[in-house]
C-alpha cells in the first residue's frame, strides 16, 4: 500500500515524517478530513484569528494528493469592493 504524509499548517508548519499506509488517494483524503476534525475537536481555537488550518497530503514521491483548508470568517467582515445591493422596483403596467 502507498504511504501518505499529512503536513499541517496553522500558522506554524508541522511536517509529517512518518506517514500512514492507505489504499489510495481517496482513502488519504478521507483520513485528512478525519484528522482535521480531530484537531478542531481538540482545539477549536486553532482557526481563530487570521490563520486557517491547512493539511497538505502528499504521497511517497512528494506529489500533492489533496489539501484540506478550514477557515473561519468573522460575520462582521466587510469589504469596500462589495457591489451595492440590488433593490427591486415596481414595474407599472402599460396603458
Amino acid at each position: 500500500m502507498p504511504r501518505y504524509f499529512f503536513h499541517t499548517c496553522d500558522g506554524a508548519q508541522d511536517i509529517d515524517k512518518l506517514g500512514h499506509e492507505l489504499a489510495d488517494d481517496t482513502a488519504a483524503r478521507c483520513e485528512a478530513i478525519r484528522y482535521a476534525g480531530g484537531l478542531l475537536a481538540d482545539d477549536p481555537d486553532i482557526i481563530n484569528g487570521d490563520e486557517a488550518l491547512r493539511i497538505n497530503v502528499t504521497n511517497e514521491e512528494g506529489r500533492l494528493s489533496c489539501s484540506i483548508i478550514i477557515l473561519a470568517v468573522d460575520a462582521s467582515w466587510t469589504s469596500s469592493d462589495q457591489p451595492e445591493p440590488i433593490v427591486p422596483t415596481a414595474i407599472s403596467p402599460r396603458e
